[in-house]
């Protein structure tokens, strides 16, 4: 059965079409009006095809001599890391020293990021902040998710340092930095350099598909602990004719998909709907990106008639940037029944169709092109909306105008740690309980919150197991499903749920592309998961307790 869906404000007026993959004849999907099954993890983001020009190849490359492996820290024996003998790396902005500002300048802010089409406004247009978010005024307001109050002083908890702007946190010159980018685009923390790049096509005979995106990995990461049922995302495809033929979706992808359960898979057709596309084509050690399809901005409106829009969990991934979750908070916020403010101009039609209530648990990932100095208020703005915020180590530092810092050197951490301390004195989530969690590569994740402080967990594969790395495309996703799992699974424990998170990017990263599932469950169970299931020959469960006794959590 297809969902029809109400064409919403700033979008092409179309007729829409939602029905789950692989749905059983007489099968019933659900609809806005009748009964929804229940999500745990709904992903807001990208499946699409990769159109490879030449042989697709690992992206990263693994050094077989990594750093020490870090060490979980519990909030007891966690100290204030040891800096180098330099000048304060997060000194009084009044008190700049000419290398500071030098690093400034060879870093400059970048403008907002742009839309690149009209229709991929949403269907809420959001005034700039005249303020950074971290400056409070009892005259201006910064509804729908302030800062702390002026009188707001962080808990005595182990976190470092928070009050300065991490903006102004500068290394010593005589540290081993990597040097300030020289374009205009901020580092994407890709370990592949990739370019943008325009010519004609290739003859189809000569192109290599292959899926990928966003919210493929994030909900293959959370599949390894969540039934196909428990999870959902949007998928744009070409309407297929009456007798099944036609479409933009290969067959063979259509099937690999449904391996891991055509639940999990939302196929939103349309007139002129087509699915995400890109080209990709390596020269040397660069990777040539092209768009051929554009990934969607979806507004609330286009969620509501859909199985998604129950979810516990949200996770937000590219395309999206902090200014276009800024305007989807709001949509909620209005949908929920919140009065707006004056720094906001709404626009909602989704109420025409009143719909139940939704309060999803946000978790934010947000597209590299977006992590500079222009969107770092906006960042800064969401904050009290989402549960957990999670960019990786290099987009971190690019909001706050730092270049970008190799993973051995020594300020890494520290900085990465104080940059965390600010966003949790700004205040994550409703009540300050949300957590950030920075994904660093080889050097595994940091998890912090207000309450417990600051947590490493190292990769799963390091040291002599490193070689087991093959290909760290879409990592850092997986490991934000597994993350989201492992909250549902702990009762929303953040450190467990870095556990589950960990694991998950291990089994992405043995191999290129997605890992094999074997004997799948077709039915879950609440309190175990999929226990019977094997990933790549192995199970997750085992890697879990393995991981637990290795960091003597058992």
């Amino acid at each position: 059965m297809l969902v029809q869906m109400p064409a919403s404000a700033g979008e092409p007026s179309r007729s829409n079409s939602v029905g789950k993959a692989a749905t059983a004849p007489g099968s019933n999907s659900a609809s806005a009006s009748g009964s929804r099954r229940q999500l745990v993890m709904a992903s807001l983001g990208t499946v699409l095809i990769d159109a490879f020009d030449t042989p697709p190849r690992p992206s990263g490359t693994i050094s077989a001599s990594s750093t020490s492996r870090p060490v979980l820290r519990s909030p007891a024996s966690y100290t204030q890391p040891t800096l180098p003998s330099s000048p304060d790396p997060c000194p009084d902005p009044s008190h700049a020293t000419s290398s500071s500002v030098a690093a400034a300048q060879s870093h400059p802010s970048l403008p907002p990021t742009p839309r690149e089409s009209p229709q991929d406004s949403p269907i809420l247009t959001s005034i700039p902040p005249s303020t950074p978010a971290s400056s409070s005024s009892s005259s201006s307001s910064t509804f729908p998710f302030p800062p702390p109050a002026p009188s707001f002083h962080p808990p005595r908890v182990a976190l470092p340092r928070a009050d300065s702007d991490p903006s102004n946190l500068r290394s010593s010159p005589s540290s081993n930095l990597a040097p300030a980018p020289t374009s205009t685009a901020p580092p994407s923390g890709a370990l592949t350099p990739q370019l943008s790049f325009s010519s004609p096509p290739p003859s189809p005979a000569d192109v290599y598909e292959t899926l990928g995106g966003g919210a493929l990995y994030a909900l293959i990461g959370a599949r390894l602990w969540l039934a196909a049922q428990q999870l959902g995302t949007l998928v744009n495809r070409e309407r297929k004719r009456s007798d099944g033929s036609g479409g933009d979706v290969p067959q063979r992808l259509e099937r690999d998909l449904e391996v891991y359960g055509g639940d999990m898979w939302v196929w939103n057709e349309g007139e002129g709907t087509r699915m995400t596309r890109a080209r990709i084509r390596y020269e040397g050690d660069v990777r040539l990106y092209q768009h051929i399809v554009k990934a969607p901005y979806r507004s609330l409106s286009s969620l509501l008639p859909t199985p998604l829009a129950n979810a516990e969990y949200l996770h937000v991934a590219p395309p999206y940037s902090p200014q276009d979750l800024h305007a989807l908070l709001v949509e909620l916020e209005a949908h929920n029944g919140a009065p707006t403010q004056a720094d906001v101009r709404v626009d909602i039609r989704v109420n025409a169709n009143p719909a139940p209530s939704w309060r999803p648990k946000i978790v934010f990932e947000p597209t590299p092109p977006s992590c500079h100095a222009g969107q770092k208020d906006w960042l800064e703005r969401i904050l009290r909306g989402i549960e957990v915020i999670s960019p990786n180590h290099e987009e971190l530092l690019s909001f706050y105008s730092i270049p970008p810092i190799p993973l051995a050197d020594p300020t890494l951490r520290p900085t990465i740690e104080r940059i965390i301390s600010h966003l949790l004195h700004l205040g994550v989530g409703a009540d300050g309980q949300g957590s950030v969690v920075v994904r660093c590569g080889r050097l595994g994740a940091v998890v912090g919150t207000r309450k417990a402080g600051l947590r490493w967990y190292p990769a799963y594969w390091a040291g002599e197991d490193e070689s087991r790395v093959k290909d760290v495309t879409g990592a850092g996703n997986a490991f934000l499903g597994g993350y989201i799992a492992g909250l549902s699974h702990s009762s929303g424990d953040p450190y467990e749920a870095a556990l589950y998170a960990t694991v998950s990017a291990s089994f992405v990263v043995e191999q290129m592309g997605l890992p094999v599932l074997l004997t799948p469950t077709t039915t879950p169970t609440a309190e175990h998961g999929n226990r019977s299931e094997r990933w790549n020959g192995d199970s997750p469960w085992n890697r879990l307790e393995a991981l637990r006794a290795r960091l003597d959590l058992a």
